[in-house]
């Protein structure tokens, strides 16, 4: 009994995503001597024709979409450290001598997004003229996840710096600030 039913619900599941062929009318014949098939009324086609296809079955295609947060133009960016009073960056005078530097960025994503930043040490010949440093982001640090680019200001402060290894003027890499992003919850 168990196998008849599941034979009937194997034959009823062919059934059901079966489809029959759109030929309802054949004609094998000589017409202008070739071999012509005539198919549902419409014109004659020769022999051998083509089978059109059907469709018996249509599956949606759908996405899990994923997290993407892009910066405008990231690798023209740079922050160039000037000297300024100590007071501008919140530290006292025996911190000299004291450095501050911005830049600005376009930033978009598909989710809301806390900016974040790592700071890494360079060297200028054997010297690693950093001592201590900070870096925030000038007017806020979320960017809203509606996918268009808003604007964002990352700054360094640095003090108590040496560099005795360059003359005044000279543009000399003191290190690297990785821009960081995450979900901000």
């Amino acid at each position: 009994m168990i196998k008849r039913t599941l034979i009937a619900i194997a034959v009823v599941a062919l059934l059901a995503t079966s489809a029959h062929a759109a030929l309802s009318e054949h004609y094998f014949g000589p017409r202008d001597d070739d071999m012509v098939v005539k198919v549902d009324g419409s014109d004659y086609v020769r022999w051998p024709f083509e089978y059109k296809a059907l469709v018996v079955c249509s599956i949606p295609i759908k996405m899990h979409v994923g997290m993407y947060v892009q910066v405008e133009d990231c690798k023209k960016k740079k922050i160039i450290l000037a000297q300024v009073p100590c007071g501008d960056i919140g530290r006292g005078s025996n911190d000299f001598p004291c450095y501050l530097g911005c830049t600005d960025f376009n930033v978009r994503a598909n989710f809301e997004v806390k900016m974040g930043a790592n700071l890494i040490k360079g060297k200028v010949g054997d010297e690693t003229p950093i001592k201590d440093w900070d870096k925030y982001y000038d007017g806020g640090d979320v960017v809203p996840g509606d996918g268009d680019y808003h604007n964002v200001k990352v700054c360094v402060k640095a003090w108590k710096t040496e560099i005795w290894n360059a003359p005044p003027g000279d543009e000399v890499q003191v290190g690297t600030l990785d821009v960081t992003v995450k979900p901000n919850s």
